[in-house]
């Protein structure tokens, strides 16, 4: 197997894209199959080591990693694997296009359709050239298997041009120490969680906007906003919305935090809001709920994470008093809450990642076979 990603699970600036293919190929290496796992280097990591039995190599930066992959598997990898499992389109910034010069069977990444975070990540003017290229890489992948983490993408997806009959799903998973019984539980502190990498895409500033009503209804609720740091100047921008609203004593800010620290804010949290553009899944939601706690989440988030009524609530994108509204109901309705709770603990269960890796290994083993 040769896995053509953008980060390792041990690359601080690591995304959820990342950490699903990472998995997989974890999964593979623990029932005996020989992985290897190309990705970009980072400051202080070896150029190439062995992980829990996955034989990692790192390329150098994620903007050249498209030509290096390229150089890379033409000197090292040509028809020494059974399948290629390789991300379309995403972290690495420019598409690899790997279908044009790989010949094994390939199975391609693709999280999501990315143009609804176009429209909000960058400035207009880029929107049509990027969803282009968008279309254009789907297109060399459109005879490679797809897969799809929900079934709402696994719908979406021939939309992108992809043959309908080459889409599977296959969702993200969790990993089993996660889900240590017993989790749920009625959480009373009124914290409400926002947590990720912090982007503009996935909207905090709604989180930090509907909060002036929550507070009003609930005088000691508070928001963290926690996860890894990326884009300083909305950093910035989110700071001094929570100061033009006089939210400083209901808005907190936590970064770069170890395991343990987001282990530890997550089972301290009642509620998890994921007010986000768009989002392949949102693995948080996993994570949130294996302690127990509803997730809020906007229309931009897949109903196979969230669903409405059983392990989190929902709303429309952007509708900011509809995400306060929802943060008050699962403050006061204990009852709901209760309910929730419950249903959040078996929906990650569901998800488990020694289940999911089974579930991949099948497709993986079938399509081998075909080649064989």
């Amino acid at each position: 197997m040769l896995f053509l990603a953008t980060r390792d699970w041990y690359n601080p600036a690591t995304t959820g894209g990342d950490n699903t293919m990472w998995e997989n190929a974890r999964y593979l290496a623990s029932v005996g199959h020989e992985v290897t796992f190309v990705a970009a280097g980072y400051r202080g990591a070896a150029k190439e080591e062995t992980i829990e039995g996955i034989r990692v190599v790192r390329l150098g930066g994620i903007h050249s990693l498209w030509f290096r992959t390229f150089t890379y598997y033409m000197a090292h990898g040509r028809g020494k694997y059974d399948v290629v499992v390789a991300e379309g389109f995403g972290g690495s910034r420019i598409p690899r296009l790997s279908p044009l010069y790989v010949r094994e069977p390939m199975i391609t990444e693709w999280h999501q359709i990315h143009r609804a975070l176009f429209a909000v990540q960058y400035p207009k003017v880029l929107n049509g050239p990027l969803n282009m290229l968008e279309r254009t890489a789907a297109r060399v992948h459109r005879n490679t298997l797809i897969r799809a983490g929900t079934e709402e993408w696994r719908t979406a997806f021939p939309s992108l041009g992809f043959k309908p009959e080459n889409v599977f799903l296959v969702p993200v998973s969790i990993r089993d120490d996660w889900l240590q019984p017993p989790n749920e539980g009625r959480k009373t502190e009124p914290m409400i969680l926002w947590l990720g990498k912090l982007r503009r895409y996935k909207f905090p500033h709604d989180a930090i906007e509907a909060m002036p009503s929550v507070v009003r209804q609930a005088k000691t609720a508070r928001l963290v906003i926690a996860g890894r740091r990326d884009d300083l100047r909305y950093e910035a921008e989110l700071r001094a919305l929570v100061e033009s609203l006089g939210l400083h004593d209901h808005v907190e800010f936590h970064f770069d935090l170890t395991e343990d620290e987001k282990r530890a804010l997550i089972d301290a949290a009642r509620i998890l809001v994921l007010p986000s553009a768009v989002e392949g899944f949102g693995i948080v939601v996993l994570e949130a709920n294996a302690y127990g706690v509803p997730v809020i989440a906007s229309s931009g988030v897949p109903e196979g994470a969230v669903r409405d009524g059983f392990n989190g609530l929902r709303y429309p994108f952007g509708d900011t008093q509809a995400l306060g509204d929802r943060i008050v109901q699962l403050l006061e309705d204990d009852a709901l809450y209760s309910r929730l709770s419950q249903n959040a603990v078996r929906n990650a269960a569901k998800f488990r990642w020694s289940d999911v890796g089974a579930q991949f290994e099948r497709v993986v083993a079938q399509l081998a076979a075909r080649r064989t």
